[in-house]
């Protein structure tokens, strides 16, 4: 994305662009694509596509840029898709986030807030890997991997392991698996409207431009 993190508080207070962004304004191949494969049951909702090992992702998350996006467009569902294409643990990634998932929507508590098991997840994540420089082995030790998450969330591998046995945990991890050809597109993170349209990266040239594209993406 174009717009400078280190502004994104005063661009957030910002209440709107002096020429704002209306659905006619919109074009195909300029602020957005259409999916190839749309995400199921994903209507009035904004998913972002992220992966642990990705900095522009870790930036966001400082940001807590969805939370931002969420006070502005509250009818609207967050959602955080990890890509398990990317990273030595991608499947135990998306296992633990499928689980936090499972457990915030149980909880009633948005992904998108700071109190979810998902925010806590990725806090534990991003800070092992970038502040750390966690590496795990390389592959080698999932063990360690799982424990960095299953710790963030306050949950044992037994809760883990019997969480996956669910229906519902199989169709969680079937949703994410559409993050990994949603982030050949562009990279991560990648922002999802209605699990269809894909907001082209130059597209955010600020967070207002994100909020004014999501709200009218969220229309059509």
């Amino acid at each position: 994305m174009k717009f400078n993190l280190n502004n994104l508080s005063k661009a957030m207070a910002a209440a709107a662009f002096v020429l704002g962004v209306s659905a006619n304004a919109l074009s195909e191949g300029k602020e957005y694509v259409v999916l190839k494969t749309p995400i199921p049951n994903a209507q009035n909702s904004l998913i972002e596509v992220f992966s642990y090992r990705c900095t522009h992702c870790y930036d966001h998350h400082k940001f807590n840029t969805m939370s931002k996006v969420k006070e502005k467009l509250p009818q609207l569902t967050y959602k955080f898709y990890p890509v398990s294409s990317m990273g030595d643990y991608g499947k135990q990634a998306n296992e633990i986030f499928a689980f936090a998932a499972f457990k915030d929507e149980q909880n009633k508590v948005s992904q998108s807030d700071k109190n979810s098991l998902t925010h806590k997840a990725s806090e534990a994540y991003f800070n092992a890997y970038f502040k750390k420089k966690q590496r795990w082995g390389n592959g080698a030790n999932p063990e360690a991997f799982y424990e960095v998450g299953l710790k963030a969330i306050s949950a044992s591998k037994e809760d883990l392991d019997n969480f996956l046995k669910t229906p519902e945990a199989s169709e969680i991890l079937k949703s994410y698996e559409n993050a990994n050809d949603i982030s050949k597109n562009y990279g991560t993170p990648a922002f999802v409207v209605n699990g269809k349209y894909q907001i082209i990266p130059q597209a955010i040239t600020s967070p207002q431009a994100l909020i004014e594209i999501t709200e009218e993406l969220s229309k059509m």
